[in-house]
This record gives structure tokens, sequence and C-alpha cells, in this order.
């Protein structure tokens, strides 16, 4: 995989501080778990792809809406770190940076709640009025986890300026996504519970990864991803069914290995890159990741994946 210049990459989606407790198993309703293990992150699903994105070899920028609190500009100052460009970043004056509390069992899985902070006022509007950021871009990353109206709005904005767009459906939406949206997406990659959420059908395996990826093309999604944690992936290259092996590692903490995963994707793609190859590259970073605790802090770089792919 040879780097070039590339396409230009935005990013929108939400940057959260994440507050991470490691412990033996999840406590029950009712029940208080004792765990001397806890750690601050910088996360959210857009910054950790944005990261990963700009780590692994892509022009990023940002846009989203932060608070003036300390969380917001520490958050900020992670990003620069990472060479992903913040001056299209809005500052909401008296609000607060999202914050997302992860609980992390011993097998490595976990369970997230988070509060969006300023995250969430992100408008449809603001997207109008920085219209010229996405002329700066020739690739559009968003998530869902701004208001879905302004990712809509984005994603809109994205193909009339005839970006490609990557969508990262978490969380999905309860009543799906308007096929109008659908058919605007370049790629999706949903998990197996979003993919639940937008086609009805419970993927656990091949076959239904397989009616779930049918289900997401007939409402309009030109190349959607199937992700089913570590038992591999699915989509389809040249209109025959693919299934994406997973690579085997010792996982001790799953939490951006969705993240890593289009975040690297979409880096591989603003290379020119084949879509197996994307694939490829995508599985191997995310793998990379679940071996290390936390969102960015597991995030490899370049040369680690390409050692490992060789």
């Amino acid at each position: 995989m040879t780097q070039t210049l590339g396409k230009r990459i935005l990013c929108m989606g939400s940057i959260n501080i994440d507050l991470v407790m490691f412990m033996q198993q999840f406590p029950s309703p009712g029940e208080t778990i004792m765990t001397d293990n806890f750690q601050t992150f910088p996360g959210g699903k857009g910054g950790n792809q944005a990261v990963t994105a700009a780590r692994l070899g892509g022009a990023v920028s940002y846009f989203t809406k932060l608070g003036d609190d300390g969380f917001s500009q520490e958050l900020i100052s992670k990003q620069k770190e990472a060479s992903v460009d913040t001056h299209s970043i809005l500052i909401e004056e008296g609000s607060t940076a999202g914050v997302a509390m992860i609980w992390v069992d011993e097998s490595g899985q976990n369970s997230i709640s988070f509060t969006p902070g300023a995250n969430q006022l992100l408008s449809p509007a603001d997207v109008q009025a920085n219209a010229h950021i996405f002329d700066q871009a020739d690739i559009l990353l968003i998530t869902m986890e701004i208001q879905t109206e302004t990712v809509y709005e984005a994603i809109r904005l994205a193909k009339s300026k005839g970006l490609l767009v990557v969508l990262d459906p978490a969380p999905a939406p309860a009543g799906g996504i308007p096929d109008e949206i659908a058919a605007l997406v370049d790629y999706t990659k949903p998990n197996e519970t979003e993919a639940e959420i937008l086609t009805g059908i419970k993927v656990t395996d091949e076959a239904s990864a397989k009616l779930a990826l049918d289900a997401l093309k007939a409402k309009g999604f030109q190349t959607p991803i199937v992700s089913l944690g570590s038992q591999g992936a699915a989509t389809y290259v040249d209109q025959v069914f693919y299934w994406i092996d997973p690579i085997k590692v010792e996982s001790i903490d799953t939490t951006a290995a969705g993240d890593v995963f289009i975040g690297a994707f979409t880096a591989a793609l603003s290379m020119d890159e084949s879509f197996t190859a994307c694939l490829k590259y995508a599985k191997t970073a995310a793998a990379i990741s679940t071996t290390r605790k936390g969102a960015q802090s597991s995030i490899p770089n370049r040369e680690e994946v390409l050692s490992i792919m060789q």
C-alpha cells in the first residue's frame, strides 16, 4: 500500500471525553462493583475516526461543535496532536464537551452511555452556514451521534458537491434511515446491532449477514459492510458475497474497534486503494486496537498496520 497525498477527508460526529472503568464483570441492576482501574481518554466516535484516519495516512479536517470548558479545549488539542485540522470546530459559549461513561469487562467487551454536550447543538443551519468547508474535502466521514437532521443535511450537501460519503450509522435511528438518504451514501458500516435496527434482520452469522446486506442494498445503500465483531465482517465485492475473516489477537478492550475500522477504511479509500485493500487495511488496524486499552490511545500508526499486512 503506497501512501500518496490522497483525497481530503472531512469528519463529522461526536467528540467526547471517555471516562472508563475496567472490571471483572458488569454490575447487575442494583449491584455495586468495586474497581481500582479508572482511566480518562479522549474519544467520541467521530473523534476516534478522525484521529484514526489521520494517523493512518489521511489528510483530515473536523467539523463539529464543542463547548468553552476545559474538556473541550483538551479534545481540540488531542485532535491537533494527531494532525487533524481543527479550524472548522465551532465553539458554543456556556456549553460543554460530550462525556461518555464506559465499562469494560475482563473479556474486553464494553457497555457505553454518554451525554452529548455541545455535539448535539450542531444544526442543519450550521451546516449550510459553513458550506464552504465541504468545498475543501473529497470524502465525508460521518456518524449518527449528532442531530439526525444535521447528519442528513451534511450528506445532502456533500453529494451536491461531489464528495464520497462514508456513513457510520451509530447509533442507528429507531425509525431507520430514509431511502432518500441511503441512496446518497457510498459506503456504510453498521455492526450487527445497527444492521438489525436498520433491516429488522437479526445478524448472528454469515447467512444472516448476507440477508442484512441484501436488505440494506434494497434500501438504497450502495456498498454496505456489516461487521460482526470478533467473527469478522461481510460485504459484496463485484456483486459477489465477500466474507472478511478476522485477524486473531488477544483482545483486552474493543471500545474503539468499530471506529478504527471505518477510520482506517476511509484513510485507505482516500489513497485510491482498491475496495478489498481498504477492507484489509481496516480489519488489521481494528484488530491491533483491541489489544490496547482506551479509544484514541489504542489506535495504531500506519507503520504498525503495514508491518502486519506484509
